[in-house]
Protein backbone atom coordinates (compact mmCIF):
# COMPACT_ATOMS: atom_id res chain seq x y z
CA UNK A 1 0.00 0.00 0.00
CA UNK A 2 1.33 3.45 -0.95
CA UNK A 3 1.13 6.58 1.18
CA UNK A 4 2.07 7.19 4.79
CA UNK A 5 0.69 5.15 7.64
CA UNK A 6 -1.28 8.06 9.15
CA UNK A 7 -3.48 8.16 6.02
CA UNK A 8 -5.14 4.88 7.07
CA UNK A 9 -7.41 6.81 9.45
CA UNK A 10 -8.25 9.50 6.86
CA UNK A 11 -11.79 9.28 5.54
CA UNK A 12 -12.66 10.49 2.04
CA UNK A 13 -16.10 10.85 0.48
CA UNK A 14 -15.90 10.27 -3.30
CA UNK A 15 -18.89 11.49 -5.35
CA UNK A 16 -19.27 10.72 -9.09
CA UNK A 17 -22.24 9.57 -11.15
CA UNK A 18 -19.92 7.68 -13.54
CA UNK A 19 -19.49 4.25 -11.94
CA UNK A 20 -16.32 3.37 -13.86
CA UNK A 21 -14.56 6.63 -13.00
CA UNK A 22 -15.71 6.41 -9.39
CA UNK A 23 -14.46 2.83 -8.94
CA UNK A 24 -11.12 3.54 -10.66
CA UNK A 25 -10.46 6.70 -8.66
CA UNK A 26 -11.57 5.00 -5.46
CA UNK A 27 -9.14 2.16 -6.10
CA UNK A 28 -6.25 4.63 -6.58
CA UNK A 29 -7.12 6.53 -3.40
CA UNK A 30 -7.32 3.31 -1.39
CA UNK A 31 -3.92 2.32 -2.79
CA UNK A 32 -2.66 5.66 -1.46
CA UNK A 33 -3.83 4.59 1.98
CA UNK A 34 -7.16 6.41 2.35
CA UNK A 35 -10.49 4.95 3.42
CA UNK A 36 -13.04 5.80 0.74
CA UNK A 37 -16.84 6.02 0.97
CA UNK A 38 -18.48 6.20 -2.48
CA UNK A 39 -21.64 8.04 -3.57
CA UNK A 40 -23.16 8.21 -7.08
CA UNK A 41 -24.95 11.54 -6.54
CA UNK A 42 -24.93 14.66 -4.39
CA UNK A 43 -28.12 13.40 -2.75
CA UNK A 44 -26.44 10.13 -1.74
CA UNK A 45 -23.37 12.06 -0.54
CA UNK A 46 -25.57 14.20 1.72
CA UNK A 47 -27.19 11.02 3.05
CA UNK A 48 -23.76 9.61 3.98
CA UNK A 49 -22.87 12.90 5.69
CA UNK A 50 -26.18 12.92 7.56
CA UNK A 51 -25.62 9.33 8.76
CA UNK A 52 -21.92 9.50 9.62
CA UNK A 53 -21.56 13.21 10.45
CA UNK A 54 -19.43 15.94 8.92
CA UNK A 55 -16.55 15.27 11.29
CA UNK A 56 -16.33 11.67 10.03
CA UNK A 57 -14.87 12.90 6.74
CA UNK A 58 -11.56 14.67 6.12
CA UNK A 59 -12.22 15.50 2.46
CA UNK A 60 -14.99 15.37 -0.13
CA UNK A 61 -13.88 14.71 -3.73
CA UNK A 62 -16.77 15.30 -6.12
CA UNK A 63 -17.35 15.49 -9.84
CA UNK A 64 -18.77 18.80 -11.02
CA UNK A 65 -21.26 17.64 -13.68
CA UNK A 66 -23.82 15.26 -12.19
CA UNK A 67 -27.58 14.82 -12.73
CA UNK A 68 -29.76 16.49 -10.13
CA UNK A 69 -27.65 18.52 -7.76
CA UNK A 70 -24.21 19.26 -9.19
CA UNK A 71 -20.88 19.39 -7.39
CA UNK A 72 -20.92 23.16 -6.94
CA UNK A 73 -24.26 22.97 -5.11
CA UNK A 74 -22.86 20.20 -2.89
CA UNK A 75 -19.85 22.42 -2.19
CA UNK A 76 -22.11 25.33 -1.15
CA UNK A 77 -24.08 23.06 1.17
CA UNK A 78 -20.91 21.78 2.88
CA UNK A 79 -19.41 25.28 3.12
CA UNK A 80 -22.47 26.46 5.05
CA UNK A 81 -22.90 23.42 7.30
CA UNK A 82 -19.21 22.72 8.04
CA UNK A 83 -16.72 25.28 6.69
CA UNK A 84 -13.82 23.24 8.10
CA UNK A 85 -14.39 20.33 5.67
CA UNK A 86 -12.37 20.67 2.47
CA UNK A 87 -14.03 19.96 -0.87
CA UNK A 88 -12.24 19.16 -4.12
CA UNK A 89 -14.15 19.25 -7.42
CA UNK A 90 -13.20 17.34 -10.56
CA UNK A 91 -13.72 19.29 -13.78
CA UNK A 92 -13.13 18.67 -17.45
CA UNK A 93 -10.70 20.55 -19.62
CA UNK A 94 -11.91 23.98 -20.77
CA UNK A 95 -14.21 24.71 -17.80
CA UNK A 96 -12.20 27.80 -16.85
CA UNK A 97 -15.19 29.94 -15.88
CA UNK A 98 -16.33 27.26 -13.44
CA UNK A 99 -12.88 27.15 -11.84
CA UNK A 100 -12.93 30.92 -11.31
CA UNK A 101 -16.26 30.57 -9.50
CA UNK A 102 -14.91 27.74 -7.35
CA UNK A 103 -12.00 29.78 -6.04
CA UNK A 104 -14.47 32.20 -4.43
CA UNK A 105 -15.99 29.53 -2.19
CA UNK A 106 -14.06 28.63 0.96
CA UNK A 107 -10.75 28.11 -0.83
CA UNK A 108 -12.09 25.06 -2.70
CA UNK A 109 -9.56 22.89 -4.50
CA UNK A 110 -9.98 21.30 -7.89
CA UNK A 111 -8.72 18.44 -10.01
CA UNK A 112 -8.70 18.85 -13.76
CA UNK A 113 -9.36 15.71 -15.79
CA UNK A 114 -7.53 13.66 -16.87
CA UNK A 115 -6.12 13.37 -13.34
CA UNK A 116 -2.47 12.45 -12.96
CA UNK A 117 -1.56 10.13 -10.10
CA UNK A 118 1.12 12.41 -8.60
CA UNK A 119 -1.19 15.40 -8.81
CA UNK A 120 -3.94 13.43 -7.08
CA UNK A 121 -1.59 12.38 -4.28
CA UNK A 122 -0.34 15.94 -3.65
CA UNK A 123 -3.73 17.71 -3.91
CA UNK A 124 -5.55 15.25 -1.67
CA UNK A 125 -2.81 15.39 0.98
CA UNK A 126 -2.91 19.22 0.97
CA UNK A 127 -6.71 19.33 1.20
CA UNK A 128 -6.79 16.84 4.09
CA UNK A 129 -4.13 18.86 5.91
CA UNK A 130 -6.22 22.00 5.39
CA UNK A 131 -9.27 20.30 6.94
CA UNK A 132 -7.27 19.23 9.95
CA UNK A 133 -5.75 22.69 10.40
CA UNK A 134 -9.18 24.29 10.32
CA UNK A 135 -10.60 21.79 12.78
CA UNK A 136 -7.63 22.18 15.09
CA UNK A 137 -8.09 25.96 15.04
CA UNK A 138 -11.82 25.60 15.66
CA UNK A 139 -11.18 23.23 18.57
CA UNK A 140 -8.53 25.55 19.99
CA UNK A 141 -10.93 28.50 19.82
CA UNK A 142 -13.65 26.43 21.47
CA UNK A 143 -11.26 25.29 24.19
CA UNK A 144 -10.11 28.86 24.68
CA UNK A 145 -13.70 30.06 25.06
CA UNK A 146 -14.38 27.25 27.50
CA UNK A 147 -11.14 27.95 29.34
CA UNK A 148 -11.95 31.64 29.53
CA UNK A 149 -15.40 31.00 30.97
CA UNK A 150 -14.09 28.31 33.31
CA UNK A 151 -11.30 30.67 34.33
CA UNK A 152 -13.83 33.29 35.42
CA UNK A 153 -16.03 30.75 37.23
CA UNK A 154 -13.18 28.90 38.92
CA UNK A 155 -11.42 32.06 40.04
CA UNK A 156 -14.61 33.39 41.60
CA UNK A 157 -15.44 30.10 43.32
CA UNK A 158 -11.90 29.54 44.54
CA UNK A 159 -11.49 33.06 45.89
CA UNK A 160 -14.85 33.30 47.65
CA UNK A 161 -14.50 29.73 48.91
CA UNK A 162 -11.19 30.48 50.61
CA UNK A 163 -12.02 34.03 51.72
CA UNK A 164 -15.65 34.98 52.20
CA UNK A 165 -15.06 38.74 52.46
CA UNK A 166 -13.09 39.12 49.24
CA UNK A 167 -14.46 41.16 46.33
CA UNK A 168 -13.27 40.22 42.86
CA UNK A 169 -13.92 41.16 39.25
CA UNK A 170 -12.31 39.86 36.09
CA UNK A 171 -12.59 40.98 32.47
CA UNK A 172 -10.81 39.39 29.52
CA UNK A 173 -10.25 40.97 26.11
CA UNK A 174 -9.79 37.53 24.52
CA UNK A 175 -11.09 34.01 25.08
CA UNK A 176 -8.54 33.19 27.79
CA UNK A 177 -6.60 35.61 29.94
CA UNK A 178 -3.08 35.85 31.28
CA UNK A 179 -4.48 37.65 34.35
CA UNK A 180 -5.09 35.25 37.22
CA UNK A 181 -5.88 35.53 40.94
CA UNK A 182 -5.92 32.81 43.59
CA UNK A 183 -5.93 32.40 47.36
CA UNK A 184 -3.56 29.83 48.87
CA UNK A 185 -4.15 28.88 52.54
CA UNK A 186 -1.02 27.78 54.42
CA UNK A 187 -0.69 25.29 57.27
CA UNK A 188 0.43 28.13 59.54
CA UNK A 189 -2.97 29.76 59.17
CA UNK A 190 -1.69 32.49 56.89
CA UNK A 191 -3.42 33.23 53.61
CA UNK A 192 -1.56 34.15 50.44
CA UNK A 193 -3.27 36.20 47.77
CA UNK A 194 -1.49 35.73 44.44
CA UNK A 195 -2.07 37.95 41.39
CA UNK A 196 -0.32 37.47 38.07
CA UNK A 197 -0.38 38.95 34.58
CA UNK A 198 1.44 37.04 31.84
CA UNK A 199 2.73 38.88 28.79
CA UNK A 200 0.58 38.62 25.68
CA UNK A 201 -3.07 37.71 25.10
CA UNK A 202 -2.77 34.24 23.61
CA UNK A 203 -3.85 30.93 25.09
CA UNK A 204 -0.20 30.38 26.03
CA UNK A 205 -0.39 33.45 28.31
CA UNK A 206 -3.28 31.90 30.24
CA UNK A 207 -1.40 28.61 30.53
CA UNK A 208 1.75 30.39 31.72
CA UNK A 209 -0.12 32.28 34.45
CA UNK A 210 -2.00 29.16 35.54
CA UNK A 211 1.27 27.22 35.64
CA UNK A 212 2.76 29.83 37.97
CA UNK A 213 -0.19 29.56 40.37
CA UNK A 214 -0.02 25.76 40.36
CA UNK A 215 3.72 25.87 40.97
CA UNK A 216 3.26 28.32 43.85
CA UNK A 217 0.53 26.22 45.44
CA UNK A 218 2.69 23.09 45.29
CA UNK A 219 5.89 24.73 46.54
CA UNK A 220 4.14 26.53 49.41
CA UNK A 221 2.39 23.32 50.43
CA UNK A 222 5.77 21.62 50.89
CA UNK A 223 7.34 24.41 52.90
CA UNK A 224 8.91 26.77 50.38
CA UNK A 225 8.77 30.51 51.04
CA UNK A 226 7.21 33.07 48.72
CA UNK A 227 10.63 34.50 47.72
CA UNK A 228 11.72 30.97 46.78
CA UNK A 229 8.61 30.55 44.61
CA UNK A 230 9.27 33.83 42.79
CA UNK A 231 12.97 33.07 42.37
CA UNK A 232 12.33 29.55 41.06
CA UNK A 233 9.80 30.67 38.47
CA UNK A 234 12.09 33.52 37.44
CA UNK A 235 14.87 30.96 36.87
CA UNK A 236 12.50 28.84 34.76
CA UNK A 237 11.64 31.82 32.57
CA UNK A 238 15.25 32.99 32.24
CA UNK A 239 16.99 29.69 31.67
CA UNK A 240 14.34 27.38 30.18
CA UNK A 241 11.57 29.33 28.44
CA UNK A 242 13.51 32.35 27.13
CA UNK A 243 16.69 32.42 25.06
CA UNK A 244 19.71 34.61 25.76
CA UNK A 245 18.79 37.39 23.33
CA UNK A 246 15.01 37.61 23.59
CA UNK A 247 12.52 37.85 26.46
CA UNK A 248 9.72 35.74 25.01
CA UNK A 249 7.93 35.03 28.29
CA UNK A 250 7.50 37.30 31.29
CA UNK A 251 5.09 37.49 34.21
CA UNK A 252 4.15 40.40 36.43
CA UNK A 253 3.25 39.00 39.84
CA UNK A 254 2.16 40.23 43.26
CA UNK A 255 1.92 38.10 46.39
CA UNK A 256 0.22 39.32 49.57
CA UNK A 257 0.58 37.17 52.69
CA UNK A 258 -1.74 37.91 55.62
CA UNK A 259 -0.55 36.82 59.08
CA UNK A 260 -3.54 37.09 61.42
CA UNK A 261 -1.59 36.35 64.60
CA UNK A 262 1.17 38.91 64.01
CA UNK A 263 -1.16 41.35 62.22
CA UNK A 264 1.38 41.66 59.42
CA UNK A 265 1.05 41.97 55.67
CA UNK A 266 4.08 40.63 53.81
CA UNK A 267 4.23 41.30 50.10
CA UNK A 268 6.39 40.61 47.08
CA UNK A 269 6.03 42.60 43.88
CA UNK A 270 7.59 41.77 40.52
CA UNK A 271 6.34 44.22 37.90
CA UNK A 272 2.74 44.52 39.14
CA UNK A 273 0.97 47.82 39.98
CA UNK A 274 1.40 48.91 43.59
CA UNK A 275 -1.32 47.61 45.91
CA UNK A 276 -3.15 50.05 48.19
CA UNK A 277 -3.84 49.75 51.90
CA UNK A 278 -6.59 51.76 53.59
CA UNK A 279 -7.58 52.04 57.24
CA UNK A 280 -11.08 52.19 58.69
CA UNK A 281 -11.54 55.77 57.43
CA UNK A 282 -10.99 54.56 53.85
CA UNK A 283 -8.01 56.81 53.23
CA UNK A 284 -5.64 54.70 51.16
CA UNK A 285 -1.97 54.90 50.28
CA UNK A 286 0.14 52.74 47.96
CA UNK A 287 2.46 50.24 49.59
CA UNK A 288 5.83 49.14 48.30
CA UNK A 289 8.38 50.74 46.03
CA UNK A 290 6.88 53.41 43.78
CA UNK A 291 9.67 52.89 41.22
CA UNK A 292 8.54 49.32 40.66
CA UNK A 293 10.46 46.23 39.64
CA UNK A 294 10.68 44.33 36.37
CA UNK A 295 8.43 41.31 35.77
CA UNK A 296 9.70 37.79 36.32
CA UNK A 297 11.71 36.60 33.35
CA UNK A 298 13.69 39.82 32.81
CA UNK A 299 16.53 39.89 35.34
CA UNK A 300 18.18 37.65 37.93
CA UNK A 301 16.92 39.64 40.97
CA UNK A 302 13.48 40.77 39.91
CA UNK A 303 11.32 41.48 42.93
CA UNK A 304 10.71 43.80 45.87
CA UNK A 305 9.59 42.49 49.25
CA UNK A 306 8.57 44.14 52.51
CA UNK A 307 6.17 43.99 55.47
CA UNK A 308 3.62 46.38 56.89
CA UNK A 309 1.45 46.40 60.01
CA UNK A 310 -2.20 45.57 59.34
CA UNK A 311 -5.20 47.53 60.58
CA UNK A 312 -8.94 47.15 59.90
CA UNK A 313 -9.65 48.49 56.42
CA UNK A 314 -9.06 47.28 52.88
CA UNK A 315 -6.27 45.95 50.71
CA UNK A 316 -6.85 46.74 47.04
CA UNK A 317 -4.86 45.33 44.13
CA UNK A 318 -5.25 45.01 40.37
CA UNK A 319 -3.46 44.20 37.14
CA UNK A 320 -2.15 46.89 34.82
CA UNK A 321 -5.21 46.75 32.58
CA UNK A 322 -7.10 48.71 35.25
CA UNK A 323 -4.29 51.26 35.61
CA UNK A 324 -4.34 51.86 31.85
CA UNK A 325 -8.13 52.23 31.71
CA UNK A 326 -8.11 54.61 34.70
CA UNK A 327 -5.48 56.78 33.01
CA UNK A 328 -7.43 56.88 29.74
CA UNK A 329 -10.69 57.62 31.58
CA UNK A 330 -8.94 60.27 33.74
CA UNK A 331 -10.16 58.84 37.03
CA UNK A 332 -8.41 57.41 40.07
CA UNK A 333 -7.74 53.66 39.82
CA UNK A 334 -9.28 53.20 43.28
CA UNK A 335 -12.54 54.76 42.07
CA UNK A 336 -12.49 52.69 38.88
CA UNK A 337 -11.87 49.53 40.92
CA UNK A 338 -14.83 50.43 43.14
CA UNK A 339 -17.06 50.90 40.09
CA UNK A 340 -16.08 47.57 38.52
CA UNK A 341 -16.58 45.74 41.81
CA UNK A 342 -20.10 47.17 42.12
CA UNK A 343 -22.39 44.57 40.55
CA UNK A 344 -25.38 46.91 40.77
CA UNK A 345 -23.93 49.18 38.09
CA UNK A 346 -23.50 48.09 34.47
CA UNK A 347 -19.92 48.74 33.38
CA UNK A 348 -19.98 47.11 29.93
CA UNK A 349 -19.75 50.45 28.09
CA UNK A 350 -16.86 51.51 30.29
CA UNK A 351 -15.04 48.23 29.76
CA UNK A 352 -15.44 48.46 25.98
CA UNK A 353 -12.65 51.06 26.10
CA UNK A 354 -10.27 48.71 27.92
CA UNK A 355 -7.25 47.62 25.88
CA UNK A 356 -6.06 44.90 28.24
CA UNK A 357 -7.37 42.21 30.57
CA UNK A 358 -8.39 43.45 34.01
CA UNK A 359 -8.40 41.67 37.36
CA UNK A 360 -9.32 43.55 40.55
CA UNK A 361 -9.51 42.40 44.16
CA UNK A 362 -10.51 44.21 47.34
CA UNK A 363 -10.33 42.38 50.64
CA UNK A 364 -10.62 43.22 54.32
CA UNK A 365 -7.62 41.92 56.30
CA UNK A 366 -8.23 39.17 58.88
CA UNK A 367 -7.93 41.73 61.70
CA UNK A 368 -11.11 43.51 60.55
CA UNK A 369 -14.11 42.68 62.81
CA UNK A 370 -16.81 40.70 61.00
CA UNK A 371 -19.60 43.23 61.68
CA UNK A 372 -17.45 46.28 60.86
CA UNK A 373 -17.67 48.05 57.49
CA UNK A 374 -14.68 50.30 56.78
CA UNK A 375 -15.02 53.29 54.48
CA UNK A 376 -14.19 52.46 50.85
CA UNK A 377 -11.22 54.27 49.24
CA UNK A 378 -11.88 56.38 46.12
CA UNK A 379 -8.94 58.73 45.52
CA UNK A 380 -5.31 58.75 46.62
CA UNK A 381 -3.07 61.55 45.34
CA UNK A 382 0.21 63.07 46.47
CA UNK A 383 0.73 66.51 44.93
CA UNK A 384 4.02 68.49 44.93
CA UNK A 385 3.73 71.86 46.64
CA UNK A 386 4.52 73.87 43.51
CA UNK A 387 1.51 72.56 41.57
CA UNK A 388 -1.26 74.84 42.80
CA UNK A 389 -1.73 75.93 39.17
CA UNK A 390 -3.10 72.42 38.49
CA UNK A 391 -6.03 72.92 40.86
CA UNK A 392 -8.68 72.89 38.07
CA UNK A 393 -7.24 69.65 36.69
CA UNK A 394 -7.14 68.03 40.13
CA UNK A 395 -10.70 69.15 40.92
CA UNK A 396 -11.96 67.70 37.60
CA UNK A 397 -10.10 64.44 38.34
CA UNK A 398 -11.82 64.14 41.72
CA UNK A 399 -15.21 65.00 40.24
CA UNK A 400 -14.89 62.32 37.55
CA UNK A 401 -13.72 59.80 40.14
CA UNK A 402 -16.78 60.46 42.31
CA UNK A 403 -19.19 60.42 39.39
CA UNK A 404 -17.88 57.12 38.07
CA UNK A 405 -18.93 55.38 41.32
CA UNK A 406 -22.04 57.53 41.89
CA UNK A 407 -23.29 58.45 38.40
CA UNK A 408 -26.51 60.12 39.59
CA UNK A 409 -25.04 62.06 42.50
CA UNK A 410 -26.77 65.34 43.36
CA UNK A 411 -24.97 68.19 41.59
CA UNK A 412 -25.34 70.74 44.41
CA UNK A 413 -24.02 68.26 46.98
CA UNK A 414 -21.04 67.51 44.74
CA UNK A 415 -20.41 71.21 44.06
CA UNK A 416 -20.23 71.96 47.80
CA UNK A 417 -17.86 69.05 48.35
CA UNK A 418 -15.58 70.10 45.49
CA UNK A 419 -15.54 73.71 46.66
CA UNK A 420 -14.30 72.68 50.10
CA UNK A 421 -11.80 70.24 48.61
CA UNK A 422 -10.43 72.97 46.35
CA UNK A 423 -10.04 75.53 49.13
CA UNK A 424 -8.39 73.07 51.51
CA UNK A 425 -5.97 71.80 48.87
CA UNK A 426 -5.00 75.30 47.72
CA UNK A 427 -4.34 76.22 51.35
CA UNK A 428 -2.20 73.10 51.82
CA UNK A 429 -0.13 73.74 48.68
CA UNK A 430 0.38 77.49 48.97
CA UNK A 431 0.62 77.89 52.75
CA UNK A 432 1.42 74.47 54.20
CA UNK A 433 3.93 73.50 51.48
CA UNK A 434 4.85 77.15 50.76
CA UNK A 435 4.68 76.27 47.03
CA UNK A 436 7.91 74.29 47.37
CA UNK A 437 8.43 71.32 45.08
CA UNK A 438 10.22 69.25 47.72
CA UNK A 439 7.12 69.37 49.96
CA UNK A 440 3.85 67.64 49.10
CA UNK A 441 0.19 67.58 50.05
CA UNK A 442 -1.77 64.33 50.19
CA UNK A 443 -5.39 64.14 49.06
CA UNK A 444 -7.58 61.18 50.04
CA UNK A 445 -11.28 60.51 49.38
CA UNK A 446 -13.48 57.67 50.63
CA UNK A 447 -17.15 56.74 50.84
CA UNK A 448 -19.43 54.77 53.12
CA UNK A 449 -20.98 51.51 51.90
CA UNK A 450 -24.42 53.06 51.48
CA UNK A 451 -23.09 56.28 49.93
CA UNK A 452 -24.48 58.31 52.82
CA UNK A 453 -21.03 59.83 53.47
CA UNK A 454 -18.06 60.98 51.43
CA UNK A 455 -14.96 61.89 53.42
CA UNK A 456 -11.94 64.00 52.45
CA UNK A 457 -8.54 64.18 54.08
CA UNK A 458 -5.90 66.71 53.02
CA UNK A 459 -2.52 66.80 54.75
CA UNK A 460 0.56 68.86 54.07
CA UNK A 461 4.16 68.70 55.27
CA UNK A 462 4.21 72.23 56.62
CA UNK A 463 4.44 73.39 60.24
CA UNK A 464 0.78 74.39 60.40
CA UNK A 465 -0.59 77.42 62.20
CA UNK A 466 -3.23 78.09 64.82
CA UNK A 467 -6.54 79.27 63.40
CA UNK A 468 -9.45 80.55 65.45
CA UNK A 469 -12.62 80.21 63.37
CA UNK A 470 -14.69 82.64 65.42
CA UNK A 471 -11.96 85.27 65.66
CA UNK A 472 -11.45 85.38 61.91
CA UNK A 473 -15.06 84.87 60.76
CA UNK A 474 -16.08 88.51 61.15
CA UNK A 475 -12.87 89.79 59.57
CA UNK A 476 -13.26 87.41 56.65
CA UNK A 477 -16.82 88.59 56.06
CA UNK A 478 -16.06 92.32 56.38
CA UNK A 479 -12.68 92.55 54.65
CA UNK A 480 -13.14 89.65 52.19
CA UNK A 481 -9.72 88.18 52.95
CA UNK A 482 -9.57 85.45 50.26
CA UNK A 483 -7.73 82.74 52.17
CA UNK A 484 -9.75 83.29 55.33
CA UNK A 485 -13.01 83.39 53.39
CA UNK A 486 -12.23 79.98 51.87
CA UNK A 487 -11.49 78.51 55.27
CA UNK A 488 -14.72 79.95 56.68
CA UNK A 489 -16.69 78.24 53.87
CA UNK A 490 -14.91 75.00 54.69
CA UNK A 491 -16.03 75.40 58.28
CA UNK A 492 -19.72 75.92 57.46
CA UNK A 493 -20.45 73.55 54.55
CA UNK A 494 -19.30 70.04 55.62
CA UNK A 495 -21.35 67.93 58.03
CA UNK A 496 -18.16 67.54 60.05
CA UNK A 497 -14.71 69.10 59.91
CA UNK A 498 -11.66 68.40 62.07
CA UNK A 499 -8.29 70.12 61.97
CA UNK A 500 -5.21 68.59 63.55
CA UNK A 501 -1.45 69.19 63.58
CA UNK A 502 -2.10 72.95 63.79
CA UNK A 503 -4.16 72.85 60.62
CA UNK A 504 -1.70 70.78 58.59
CA UNK A 505 -4.28 67.98 58.48
CA UNK A 506 -7.89 68.66 57.46
CA UNK A 507 -10.69 66.09 57.65
CA UNK A 508 -14.11 66.84 56.14
CA UNK A 509 -17.20 64.65 55.98
CA UNK A 510 -20.22 65.29 53.78
CA UNK A 511 -23.45 63.48 54.59
CA UNK A 512 -26.30 62.80 52.20
CA UNK A 513 -29.25 60.44 51.86
CA UNK A 514 -28.14 56.84 51.45
CA UNK A 515 -28.49 55.30 47.98
CA UNK A 516 -28.57 51.52 48.06
CA UNK A 517 -28.86 51.38 44.26
CA UNK A 518 -25.18 52.34 44.10
CA UNK A 519 -24.09 50.22 47.03
CA UNK A 520 -21.98 47.12 46.42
Amino acid sequence: MEGHSSSKSIQLLLVDDDKTTRRLLGFVLERLGYHVTEAQSAKEARAHIHTLGFDHFDLVVSDYWMPGQNGLELLKYISVEDPTLSVMLMTSDGERQILENLIQINGCGFLQKPIKRDTLRARVADAVAQTRRRRHLQATESEANTLGENQRILQHKQLTGEWSNIEFTFTSKSQASGDFVSVIPLKSGEKVLLISDASGHELSSALQSNYFHGLARGMLKYGASLPQVFQHFNDILLHEWNDEDLVGHSLAALALSFDRDKQLLSFINAGAPQPYLSQSDGFAAPIGNAQGFAPLGWFEDPFFQSQIKLQPGYVCAWTDGLSDLAENTEVDPLALADRLLNKRLNSSSLLSNARDDIAVIRVTPPCTPIDFQPMIPLVSLDIPGDQADRIDEIQAYCEKSIRIVAPEIDSSYLADLLLCLREALLNALTHGCRSQRDLAASLRLSRSHDFSKIAIQIRDQGQGHSFDWEAHAATAAEELIPEHRGLIMMHSIPSRIDLSDRGASVFMEFEREANLNWAN
